[in-house]
């Protein structure tokens, strides 16, 4: 009845957002963004949600942006838009110019320093790359991020030699 306060409206609401998180594999935590359990409880929920969004994404990614992917290249070629030689001539070369790595937003990350540590891991016992650390923990890409930071470190430098007054001086080139 609408027309009086209901004590148990709090646990019906909470009954039917855990019966509609459990239809569409989202965990409860993650649909009502109430993360009060233990860190642990918090990143297995997300660890959970994660995989559901993961498939989807994949299946999204091999169902549909990659035969549109190829689809578009394909005519590309054909018109003479993109220069692509062997393409409709041998299988192999097509498949290797047709590659394409899907990937969409990062996943979030509740202790940064316990993740970024788990990513050096992996990649020091060869379980990842850092190009696919890179696009998980940031959604960039790896060696983009490094030319980057080559070009920032050179600015930098220029910077302090002339905020240290060096900015003439061979030695410090």
């Amino acid at each position: 009845n609408p027309g009086r306060p209901n004590a148990n409206f709090n646990g019906f609401v909470e009954a039917i957002c855990q019966q509609i998180g459990a239809s569409l594999e989202i965990p409860y935590e993650l649909l009502v963004k109430r993360f009060n359990a233990s860190y642990t409880a918090s990143k297995g929920a997300l660890e959970e949600a994660w995989k559901m969004f993961n498939m989807y994404r994949d299946w999204l990614a091999t169902d549909f942006c990659q035969p549109v992917y190829e689809e578009w290249l394909t005519e590309a070629v054909a018109k003479g838009r993109i220069k692509a030689p062997g393409f409709f001539t041998d299988a192999v070369i097509r498949k290797a110019y047709c590659t394409a790595k899907w990937n969409g937003p990062a996943k979030g990350m509740l202790d940064p320093v316990k993740e970024v540590t788990a990513a050096e891991k992996r990649v020091q016992n060869g379980f990842s790359t850092r190009s696919d650390e890179t696009m998980q923990m940031t959604g960039s890409g790896y060696y983009s991020n490094v030319e980057q930071l080559k070009h920032e470190e050179k600015e930098l430098r220029e910077v302090r030699k002339i905020a240290n007054g060096n900015a003439d001086d061979p030695a410090t080139g």
